[in-house]
């Protein structure tokens, strides 16, 4: 009866709720712009304030387990009704890389078929296919420098209240490893990098102003805060590797005074910052020495190994989207979990069947697409990567220098890191990753749209 409820409401939202929102948004610019501010906000959210599951099933650890509805899709739709009632005009001949996208989720559906839990692949793609809801919002609302502004203010709160949040939990909590309202440090540490290299870009612009700097200077320090009390070593070398280049941009581009003092003013604090978490990042480091003394092959390696079987087996279009959990596990998968039995078997661990029911998924996002929709889709989601790498670079260049300019470049250096760090973590899978990632791809899509509109105006006014 619960989901009963639960599909009306969403009926409601997505087909009354979300459209009656966009047509009153239609007439309001500034209301777009806080609205899109605050989508990005509610990534740092706890996912229950912000969407329901319709068909649970609690005891599958895929990477979904049930028909996600979330209010970020609801309010990225209305927002794709506020653009197009307001400027028809703006990507009437697409969103760039929305295809791409789209195409992506098509092949990987087509895992479906004859797979074991056709179900579960329905509730990935339900989940994957309405997030070009969220892509297509973020495009279509970056249209020029104060919506990169309004954007970039609901990161920086956004990071800011997460460090006061982390700084509490390990101060008052106790907490080693901190996760915030996360499901996981690995998650969280991804999405303060993330979120944290186009909020420094802006706090670098001389054309930030008011109150903008410093708010963005406050939402950088808290996700190195983040980060710092995650313990997330990876993460911490992305935050660290991408201020360093976007550092380097600044400089080239004449903001030189501010990005000397903010180098010197950040090398101070993460100095304090990184003194206060000194003893966490000692204990990981020797959890880490002590674990790679005893084992050749870790738990991620022997996934891995799991999901090249997969691979083997079913090359076209893998075991199955989100089947992953149930073919690497028993009953389903006996063939892929002797692969991790017989490594526990090699450690003196005594084998029972009921042990791997529920085995882990692999951590590498690349080998999860691999194995669940073959080379099909993971070549189809990496072109889609690539492309949104470009088209970043490519929309940023001819207004390097200026505010949008250092946003669209500084998103490419996140995206690049993010993509790079998919090799050994699936946090992309996750709801908040997921939709802060298609933010700010879509972010970057919207920069080559107002790129390729302003070629048009101008080869017409020729």
């Amino acid at each position: 009866m619960k989901d009963v409820v639960k599909l009306l409401l969403a009926l409601l939202l997505y087909g009354g709720a979300a459209p009656l929102l966009g047509l009153w948004l239609a007439k309001h610019r500034m209301g777009q712009r806080l609205l899109f501010a605050g989508m990005l906000f509610m990534t740092g959210l706890r996912p229950g304030n912000f969407m329901m599951m319709i068909g649970s099933v609690e005891t599958y650890r895929g990477h979904t387990k049930g028909y996600e509805i979330s209010l970020i899709e609801v309010l990225a739709l209305a927002l794709i009704v506020a653009v197009r009632r307001s400027a028809p005009q703006l990507g009437r001949k697409g969103v760039p890389g929305l295809w791409l996208y789209l195409l992506w989720c098509t092949v990987s559906l087509a895992s479906a078929i004859d797979c074991a839990m056709p179900s579960y692949a329905w509730m990935a793609a339900t989940r994957f296919f309405k997030g070009a809801l969220i892509f297509a919002a973020a495009a279509l609302c970056l249209r020029d420098e104060d919506d990169a502004r309004y954007a970039v203010g609901g990161l920086a709160l956004a990071l800011f209240h997460h460090g006061l949040l982390c700084l509490k939990m390990r101060l008052l909590d106790g907490s080693w490893q901190v996760k915030g309202w996360f499901e996981h440090q690995n998650p969280m540490a991804m999405w303060c990098y993330l979120g944290a290299l186009p909020v420094l870009a802006v706090a670098l612009s001389r054309q930030a102003k008011g109150w903008l700097p410093w708010i963005c200077l406050a939402g950088y320090g808290g996700a190195g805060l983040c980060i710092l009390l995650s313990v997330s070593r990876a993460a911490l070398g992305a935050y660290a590797a991408g201020s360093l280049m976007v550092l380097g941009m600044a400089w080239l581009y004449g903001e030189r005074r501010r990005a000397l003092w903010f180098t010197l003013a950040g090398a101070l604090a993460g100095v304090l910052v990184f003194a206060f978490a000194l003893d966490s990042f000692k204990a990981r480091l020797n959890e880490v020495a002590a674990t790679s003394q005893d084992v050749e092959e870790d738990l991620r390696d022997i996934l891995n190994r799991q999901s090249g079987a997969m691979l083997h087996d079913h090359p076209v279009k893998g075991v199955g989207w989100n089947n992953f959990g149930i073919m690497n596990s028993r009953p389903g998968g006996d063939a892929y979990s002797e692969i991790l039995e017989e490594w526990d078997r090699e450690r003196g661990f005594t084998i029972y069947d009921e042990n791997y029911y529920q085995n882990p998924l692999t951590e590498s996002l690349y080998w999860l697409w691999l194995a669940e929709t073959g080379y099909t889709g993971f070549i189809s989601f990496v072109l889609f990567c690539a492309f949104s790498l470009w088209c970043a670079w490519r929309g940023a260049w001819p207004v390097r220098g200026t505010l949008l300019g250092m946003v669209g470049l500084a998103l490419a250096v996140a995206l690049t890191l993010c993509y790079l760090h998919g090799m050994v973590e699936r946090i992309l899978t996750q709801t908040k990753n997921l939709s802060q990632w298609l933010m700010l791809a879509g972010m970057a899509s919207g920069l080559e749209l107002n790129r390729r509109s302003a070629a048009h105006r101008e080869s017409r006014s020729k």
